[in-house]
C-alpha cells in the first residue's frame, strides 16, 4: 500500500520555524516505532531546497557504520568522491560536515540515534564538542532521531547528558488521535473508524495496514489472524522486548496486564515472580505502561493495539499457523470486540473534551482521569465506584462522564446509576458529559436536559 503522509501539521510549522532561522540549530525528535517520525523528516527536508545528508544508524561496528555514514554524507555533498575517499574517524568526517555548512545551509538527519551511540559510546561527548568548536560557526540543521524512548530521554535530553543544552528543538511525536486515525479510512462509518482506532492504537504504520476498500472484519482476519498478517509475534517483539534482556518475562507482564492483572501483586501472580518492581519500570520508562493512583495504585497499557493481541491473538497463534485463525476469530473474538472498545472509547472521550476544552460550554480541563474509590453507601456499607472520566483544572472537579460503546442506546437505567455514583464525588454540580456509540434512549433526553448528550457523530 502508498505511503501518502497525513498529518503533523503542528510539527512541520515548529521545523520549518527553526529551520528559517539563521545559524546552527538542532533538533532532537523522539517516539515510538512506526508512529512516523521517519516520514515527517523526509516530509520537512523534501519541502526546502538545500542539501541534505540522511543517514540511518543500524546494529554494526564502528568501522562499517563510520563507512555507511561516509556514504550518505558523500553521496549529497561530494556524489562523485563515493568511493574514493574515506575518514578515518567520525570526528573527521563531523569536521567536514561543518565545513560545508559554513558555505551554505545544509540539513543533517541521524535517524535511530541510538544504535550508532551504543556502539560508539563516545559518540556523545565528541558531538557535544564538534557543535561547541565547528558546527555552532555555520549553518546546519541538525536533527537526532530515535525510537528507543527511554534511552532518548536520559541519554541525550536529561541535564547529566552530554548533549543538554545544545538542542533547540524538542519534539515527541505520539500516535495519531482518533480524528486523524479517520483520514485514513474513507468509505467506513464511525463505528468502523473507532474500532480502527483501537486496533491500531493511531500508530501511523498500523493504521496503513487497514485497506477501507475492504470491510473491516476482513482486515482483522487478514492482519491479526492469517499467515503473513502484518501483526505477528515479531512484530509484537519491536515493541515489548527490543533492547531488554528477558524478553519473555516483559511479555509476561504485557499479557497480564492486558487480561485485567493490573496490580503490582497481581502481575506478580500472574508470572509466577516474587518481585516485578524492576521490569514495571523499564515497560513505565518505554511508555508501554502507564501507572494510575488511586488507593492501590495500578497498570494500564498505553497501546491499545498490543492491549488487542495480547488479549484476543496470542493464544490463537496454532490456529493461525494452521491456516485456521479465522474460525478462532469467530467463535472467541467477534462478539467481544465492543467490550475491548470500552477502554478504546473512554480515550476517545478524553481526546474530544481536550480538543473542545474552552468551547461550546465545555470547561477548560488540566487532566481527564478515571476515578476508582471505595466509599460507604447509606446502609454504612463498603461501595466500590468507578467513574469513566473525571475532568479537572488543577485539583478542582469540574466534570464528570460516562461512556457507552454498545448496539443499543444509553438507557435511563445506565443514567440513574450514573447519577447514583456522581452524588459520592467530594464535588457538588459537576458538568455531566454522557458518551454512546449508539445514541440515547428519549427517556434518557427527557431526563437528562442538564447533561451533555454526546454521540458518535457528534464526536466526528
Amino acid at each position: 500500500m502508498k505511503e501518502v503522509f497525513r498529518g503533523r501539521v503542528a510539527e512541520l510549522k515548529a521545523l520549518d520555524k527553526k529551520f528559517r532561522q539563521n545559524g546552527f540549530a538542532m533538533t532532537v525528535l523522539y517516539g515510538r516505532r512506526r508512529v512516523g517520525k521517519t516520514m515527517l523528516i523526509n516530509k520537512f527536508m523534501q519541502e526546502h531546497d538545500c542539501r541534505r545528508i540522511s543517514f540511518t544508524a543500524v546494529e554494526r561496528e564502528e568501522a562499517e557504520l563510520l563507512s555507511m555514514m561516509t556514504e550518505s554524507v558523500l553521496f549529497a555533498l561530494a556524489p562523485d568522491m563515493v568511493g574514493n575517499i574515506s575518514f578515518n574517524s567520525f570526528e573527521n568526517l563531523f569536521e567536514y560536515i561543518g565545513t560545508q555548512a559554513e558555505k551554505e545551509r545544509l540539513i543533517f538527519f541521524i535517524d535511530e540515534y541510538p544504535y550508532l551511540a551504543k556502539q560508539c559510546p563516545y559518540i556523545q561527548s565528541l558531538l557535544q564538542k564538534v557543535i561547541d568548536t565547528n558546527w555552532k560557526k555555520g549553518n546546519l540543521f541538525f536533527i537526532l532521531c530515535g525510537s528507543l524512548v527511554s534511552f532518548m530521554k536520559d541519554e541525550v535530553l536529561s541535564e547529566s547528558a552530554p548533549l543538554h543544552g545544545r538542542s533547540s528543538l524538542e519534539l515527541k511525536l505520539g500516535p495519531f488521535n482518533y480524528l486523524e486515525t479517520s483520514e485514513f479510512l474513507d468509505g467506513y462509518n464511525y463505528e468502523e473508524k473507532a474500532i480502527c482506532y483501537g486496533l491500531s492504537n493511531g500508530v501511523a504504520k498500523y493504521v496503513e495496514q487497514f485497506d477501507p476498500n475492504i470491510s473491516l472484519e476482513e482486515n482483522i482476519i487478514e492482519q491479526f489472524y492469517s499467515i503473513g498478517g502484518y501483526f505477528t509475534e515479531e512484530q509484537i517483539k519491536t515493541i515489548v522486548t527490543s533492547d531488554k534482556k528477558s524478553p519473555a518475562l516483559y511479555n509476561s507482564i504485557v499479557s497480564a496486564v492486558a487480561t485485567g492483572h493490573t496490580k503490582n501483586s497481581e502481575i506478580a501472580s500472574y508470572i509466577g515472580s516474587d518481585d516485578v518492581t524492576y521490569p514495571l519500570k523499564v515497560l513505565l520508562k518505554a511508555e508501554v505502561l502507564e501507572k494510575r493512583m488511586s488507593k492501590k495504585p495500578y497498570y494500564v497499557l498505553n497501546d491499545t493495539m498490543l492491549e488487542f493481541w495480547f488479549k484476543y491473538v496470542s493464544r490463537a497463534a496454532s490456529l493461525i499457523n494452521a491456516g485456521n485463525g479465522a474460525t478462532y476469530y469467530y467463535s472467541n473474538v467477534k462478539e467481544h470486540i465492543h467490550d475491548f472498545m470500552g477502554n478504546v472509547f473512554e480515550k476517545m472521550a478524553k481526546e474530544y473534551l481536550m480538543k473542545h476544552a474552552g468551547k461550546n460550554g465545555l470547561p477548560v480541563l488540566t487532566e481527564i482521569e478515571e476515578y476508582q474509590n471505595s466509599v460507604l453507601d447509606e446502609d454504612n456499607k463498603p461501595k466500590q465506584i468507578e467513574i469513566d472520566l473525571l475532568g479537572k483544572n488543577n485539583k478542582e472537579i469540574l466534570l464528570a462522564g460516562e461512556c457507552k460503546f454498545k448496539n443499543t442506546p444509553f438507557d435511563k437505567t445506565e443514567l440513574e446509576n450514573f447519577m447514583g455514583k456522581i452524588r459520592y464525588l467530594p464535588v457538588t454540580d459537576p458538568l455531566i458529559c454522557l458518551f454512546s456509540l449508539n445514541g440515547f434512549t428519549d427517556d434518557v433526553k427527557k431526563s437528562a436536559k442538564n447533561c451533555r448528550l454526546i454521540s458518535i457523530e457528534d464526536m466526528y
